[in-house]
């Protein structure tokens, strides 16, 4: 199909409209001769001129393209009604500052002095004005039937869908690859980080932001990096560009409002390893899984826990659910039968976290109570309990945030306890290595993760700085930026590139990049 360049033009000049670019837009016209000839809404557009709202009338017509005869007559009649009013001032700027009225000055100069006689009287009867022609009303309904014969509606944002369209299908046929900044101008990939090499997040990236009277209350990236999943108090999953932070339309069914939604705050949330499901858990105990491209339930689970869900989790062949509760208990629940499979008692406080090992063998979960313990996946026994710390802090252990398994080392895990330290525990139980936090900048750390090659790991304090450990040297780097202003909630990391997202109440979610 070939395309005409002058739709194009009135595709751009449908962008510089409704950004309010209006000088670039009547420059771009007067120079290709094209316009757009449409209005928001033609029967709003009609409504308009006849109920007399002429500042959106002539707000429309701007740039409509419509004929100059009938911009006349269209003018002509706002400039009687004015001075009918007495509103002597827009009256004289439209007659004697409008192209429309120059026109008709020099095409139709004795029409036109009549115009600038009105202005001088002190009184006006406008049917003799009007010249028999009817009354304001009819001539209105005249006005009316005449200009919307001139334009059309175009549905909004036009060039922006057709612009994601394409990039949908080629990434569809392979062309654009997924999870990687894109540029569309240059069409061609953005340099990014190494794959070898973990760097520092130091730069705020982007910014996802919630309406009013609402925040987040978790957050996962999908595997390929493309999106960034969010779940809002009101119960609300949604996705959004992991590189703009803008939502991502390119879901048909977000696109058109269908979101996915909780009955009570969506506490915690994780994509299956194939990235075509994602897994919820509420305030309320409940649990559902996804189909991320149609927005539709893939299975229920609507007794998973008796109260708030900390944690979820899929297993590595995406078979079965891993969700921890406030209720301390953790549980295995099968996918395809939605049956509770397995549980594991013993935690005596919140679970804050639960994984499973690459292996599937094992399960790694964490707790207010202090304690990271490692159970067998198929027997639910508990193998090790670890207590991090209780060597220099006796008795007052501070509750554990949570673990993650390191890439490149899947029988190790990074603790992040209430405190500033964070350590490194092995799946047999041994603390292996500390990371503290330099004296003085930090009380207690809110949360951690582990950037994708696992040489780095990320820690969040009390005061929103974002402090950076070597995992081999356990040493801490200089640089600590404030990534948030309000107190983080929790956070994540991108599975391939050096950027984290951070969520807290202040209804705002930072993407942070390394430069």
């Amino acid at each position: 199909m070939d395309i005409e360049s002058a739709t194009v033009v009135r595709l751009v000049e449908q962008f510089l409209k409704e950004h309010n670019l209006q000088k670039t837009l009547e420059t771009l016209q007067k120079e290709t001769g094209i316009s757009i000839n449409t209005v928001d809404n033609v029967e709003t557009f009609k409504s308009d001129i006849i109920k007399g709202k002429w500042e959106a009338v002539l707000a429309s017509v701007e740039q409509a393209g419509i004929a100059q005869g009938k911009l006349v007559d269209l003018y002509e009649h706002i400039i009687i009604e004015l001075v009918e009013l007495r509103d002597m001032g827009p009256a004289r700027a439209l007659l004697r500052q409008t192209e429309p009225m120059e026109i008709m000055r020099t095409s139709q100069p004795d029409r036109y002095l009549k115009l600038e006689q009105l202005l001088s009287r002190t009184s006006l009867d406008l049917n003799d004005t009007f010249g028999g022609k009817g009354t304001k009303e009819s001539r209105r309904l005249e006005i009316a039937n005449s200009l919307v014969s001139e334009v059309s509606t175009a549905p909004p944002s036009r060039l922006l869908t057709l612009l994601g369209h394409s990039i949908q299908w080629q990434k569809q046929q392979g062309v654009i690859p997924d999870g990687v900044p894109y540029d569309l101008f240059y069409g061609r990939i953005l340099e990014v980080v190494s794959s070898d090499e973990d760097k520092p997040p130091t730069k705020l990236l982007a910014t996802i932001k919630f309406p009013k009277n609402e925040h987040p209350g978790s957050l996962a990236f999908s595997p390929n990096g493309e999106y960034i999943a969010t779940g809002s108090i009101g119960g609300f999953i949604e996705f959004w560009s992991a590189m703009t932070g803008k939502i991502a339309d390119e879901l048909d069914f977000q696109a058109k409002g269908s979101l996915m939604m909780m009955e009570d705050t969506v506490t915690s949330l994780a994509f299956s390893h194939s990235g075509d499901l994602v897994c919820a858990g509420a305030g309320d105990g409940k649990v559902k899984a996804w189909k991320v491209k149609s927005g539709s339930i893939a299975k229920r689970f609507p007794s998973a826990h008796s109260q708030r869900v900390s944690s979820v989790a899929f297993s590595r062949d995406d078979t079965q659910i891993l969700s921890g509760s406030a209720d301390g208990i953790i549980r295995i629940h099968g996918l395809k039968s939605g049956n509770m499979l397995r549980e594991f008692r013993g935690h005596t406080a919140a679970i804050t976290s639960a994984v499973f090992t690459e292996d599937m063998s094992r399960v790694v979960s964490t707790s207010d109570d202090g304690s990271l313990r490692i159970w067998e996946s198929g027997s639910a026994e508990c193998l090790f309990t670890v207590l991090p710390g209780s060597d220099k802090l006796g008795l007052s252990m501070p509750g554990i945030l949570s673990a993650h398994a390191i890439p490149g080392r899947p029988t190790d895990f990074i603790v992040c306890t209430k405190s500033p330290t964070i350590y490194i525990v092995g799946i047999d139980g041994q603390v292996k290595r500390s990371f503290a936090a330099k004296q003085g900048t930090c009380n207690e750390f809110l949360a951690a993760a582990v950037l994708p090659r696992g040489k780095l790991v990320l820690a969040v304090s009390d005061t929103s700085a974002l402090h950076c450990f070597d995992v081999e040297t356990g040493l801490p780097l200089d640089n600590t930026p404030k990534v948030a202003d309000a107190e983080i909630f929790g956070m994540a990391c991108h599975p391939s590139l050096s950027i984290v997202a951070f969520f807290s109440n202040d209804r705002r979610v930072p993407i942070w990049a390394s430069q």
